[in-house]
């Protein structure tokens, strides 16, 4: 199914975001905070800045300049490029398929986005592109078609041969023109930091341009802690790569008294993240001991927290300023960051996992309040043959109801009609990390018989679950995957050990879905008597708590 362009607009903008949250370590950046009333009115001349900031307007709600090419060739991404040649190779053929151009073209990339009120504002933005030659203007557009669809409001402006400005969502008039000059605005001085030329990267924030809610008194108290930056007119960072990863974040406040309080919260803002971050190093450290690269990453992180931790504040009148130096000569970064990429992979294969797990729950349960109960473990024949897994029955609950109508489910799995759908597996059952294109077994399987949650020829009743929803498995990930049509399922065999037949195959780790619809992730199974326990619908078993 295509994306939709909210999701293709967010996903560019939760990229930029990406940017703002890495680089500003030590700074509470976010494009959901709030903000003051009236910004200040500072200066701005258009005519004096480089084409391609000309466009920005100087009271965005998210503004961001990167120095693409002096971060592309920069030593420590070097490295990264030569640790995961696949990654940087992708984005290399990205690049090309996008801008038309390769990456190593591409001087600077300036994003905005005017303001951010509402949910749809975050499809309308705008991107200026800096080139080192001429661009191809058609195979721009055509990039950005591919990359958000012919549905989007795309406009491609011209400014010259080496500079193109993309807007989307957004009319050529007034964005399309640059700002006059004089223009005033609380991003003029984040601006012009960008036209310096001495930073990697410069990112901003007009918070008056934000969310309304913000501004209220009544914010988790967690949040609450932050609320003088919340309600402060701009907040700007900027990211200097050399030697060393510096990072001067500045909060501009409407009157001294003000500035001092978000200089506080700046420092308890530090204090809360590095505190957090603490904790989840000491718990990574454990693992760490037969595992070089994350020793490595380990040693690059604490570095990093002990120059969050060592940052400094001042107030300099109406602005609340902090500044952290990572020193980067020396770090091993290349393989930290192979074992972060390593982590995030499986952190994302592990979310993915547990959400296909989800849509099971959620579909098994559509399909329960349409029919009064859930679905048999297998369509049977008149003689009680398993023919087609229940997989197949839950199709029209998760948005494949033409595939369901293929079906002939009077026939077998692997009849001569059937076959043919085998191949039409939906990703819900792949397995991430695991499954490879084209595949088409499944690991997540169900419990049948002896009392457990499913029966192969009845659907049982979410009032027959006298046991509990919360504490009956209704879905697992096995030890062993089936063709997902074949009903083919887990024996239940209350003498024996079933922790076998359950896989930690999602990196190392088990899941179960709960009849309940709820998920769980298991480091280690729990023990034959517990598991029976959560195996069976009505067994009247007290569960202990090794689960």
């Amino acid at each position: 199914m295509k994306r939709s362009l909210r999701f293709r607009s967010r996903f560019l903008l939760g990229g930029a975001l990406g940017l703002l949250v890495a680089a500003v370590a030590v700074g509470p950046f976010d494009a959901t905070r709030p903000a003051a009333a009236n910004p200040p009115a500072v200066p701005l001349r258009a005519d004096t800045l480089p084409t391609e900031l000309r466009y920005v307007p100087p009271d965005a709600a998210f503004f961001l300049h990167a120095d693409a090419a002096g971060i592309w060739t920069h030593e420590a991404t070097r490295s990264f490029r030569a640790a995961d040649k696949n990654t940087f190779g992708r984005l290399e053929e990205a690049a090309v398929k996008t801008f038309g151009s390769k990456i190593e073209d591409l001087k600077s990339i300036t994003f905005f986005v005017p303001k951010l009120k509402e949910p749809q504002d975050t499809d309308r933005f705008g991107l200026v592109l800096s080139f080192a030659r001429a661009y191809d203007a058609k195979k721009l557009a055509e990039g950005f078609e591919g990359l958000l669809g012919k549905e989007a409001k795309v406009h491609t402006v011209g400014v010259s041969d080496t500079v193109a400005l993309v807007l989307v969502g957004l009319e050529p008039v007034p964005y399309g023109k640059p700002q006059p000059a004089g223009a005033e605005g609380p991003l003029a001085a984040a601006i012009k930091d960008a036209a310096s030329g001495k930073h990697a990267l410069v990112l901003g924030t007009a918070l008056h341009n934000l969310p309304d809610k913000f501004q209220k008194d009544d914010l988790p108290g967690v949040v609450r802690a932050f609320q003088p930056i919340f309600r402060s007119e701009s907040v700007a960072a900027a990211l200097d790569l050399n030697k060393s990863l510096t990072v001067r974040v500045r909060v501009k406040a409407k009157r001294e008294a003000q500035a001092v309080d978000a200089e506080k919260a700046l420092a308890a803002f530090v204090k809360l993240i590095t505190d957090e971050i603490g904790e989840e190093l000491t718990r990574v450290e454990k693992g760490a001991a037969d595992d070089a690269g994350l020793k490595d990453l380990l040693k690059v992180a604490k570095v990093g927290l002990a120059a969050a931790k060592a940052a400094k504040f001042e107030v300099d009148g109406t602005e609340a300023r902090a500044t952290a130096t990572l020193p980067l000569d020396g770090l091993p970064l290349a393989s930290a960051y192979a074992a972060a990429v390593t982590r995030a992979q499986s952190a994302a294969a592990n979310a993915r996992s547990a959400n296909n797990l989800k849509q099971i729950a959620l579909a098994l349960h559509g399909y329960h309040d349409a029919n009064n109960n859930f679905p048999p473990a297998a369509v049977c024949d008149k003689k009680g043959k398993p023919q087609l897994s229940w997989r197949v029955l839950i199709l029209p609950y998760i948005e494949q109801d033409a595939l369901y109508k293929e079906f002939k489910l009077d026939e077998p799995w692997d009849s001569d009609h059937n076959k043919k759908l085998i191949a039409k597996m939906p990703p819900v059952y792949a397995m991430p990390g695991k499954s490879k294109p084209g595949d088409t077994t499944t690991y997540y399987r169900v419990f049948v018989g002896n009392g457990a949650g499913w029966d192969w020829v009845t659907g049982g009743k979410i009032a027959n679950i006298s046991d509990g929803t919360s504490n009956t498995i209704m879905c697992v990930t096995a030890a062993e995957a089936v063709t997902w049509t074949k009903p083919d399922e887990l024996e239940f065999d209350p003498d024996k050990d079933m922790a076998k037949l359950i896989g930690l195959v999602v990196n190392g780790k088990a899941q179960v879905a709960m009849f309940d619809g709820s998920v769980r992730t298991l480091q280690k199974l729990p023990s034959k008597t517990t598991l029976n326990a959560l195996i069976t619908a009505a067994g009247g078993e007290v569960i202990a708590n090794d689960f």
